[in-house]
């Protein structure tokens, strides 16, 4: 099984990265309230390493360790954002995202994190899904909540290799995720 190469759900499309969404993710993330809320964007964010991280995405989906996706609006394909599920060393695997900040509130995130959560489950093997945030960042378990996933719980976590930081801990497993569809 396997996760589609495209995903519609208004207003956002999730599709692949290209070569030429390089530029637009350095805008995106070379603001630090965007970089510094996530685990491992760098900042400042140079063009290289936006090529580099666009370029190693065919080959981990292809491996079954990641899969990558724009968040796009659906009007206009205007990326705004990222999203992907990954192996990790928990028993689920683990989802992240990022919004450019000129689109948080718009709901994008909810209904990338909604989506790719639905696929997840749908197309590949998977009990459970797990995701993370910094708790100063509020927003992100707001979305997390809003798709269904719970808090499980909270720790001090060394933070971009830094000082530890509380993060909290959420998840959703393929029964919660079958009821809510259901509901």
């Amino acid at each position: 099984m396997a996760l589609p190469e495209r995903i519609t759900s208004f207003p956002v499309v999730l599709r692949a990265f290209t070569p030429g969404d390089a530029a637009r993710v350095v805008e995106l993330c070379g603001d630090p309230a965007v970089a510094l809320t996530t685990a491992t964007i760098p900042h400042p964010y140079p063009l290289e390493a936006a090529t580099a991280w666009i370029a190693s995405h065919g080959d981990a989906r292809e491996a079954g360790i990641a899969w990558t996706y724009a968040i796009a609006r659906a009007e206009d394909e205007m990326l705004v954002g990222a999203i992907d599920v990954r192996t990790s060393a928990e028993p689920e695997l683990a989802l992240g995202y990022w919004i450019g900040r000129a689109y948080w509130g718009r709901d994008y995130a909810t209904t990338a994190v909604r989506a790719l959560i639905a696929m997840t489950f749908l197309g590949l093997e998977v009990d459970a899904l797990g995701a993370r945030h910094l708790a100063r960042n509020p927003a992100s378990g707001r979305v997390l909540e809003k798709c269904g996933m719970t808090l499980s719980h909270r720790e001090q976590c060394s933070h971009r290799g830094g000082a530890a930081e509380e993060m909290c801990f959420w998840a959703i497993t393929r029964e919660q995720w079958s009821a809510l569809r259901a509901a």
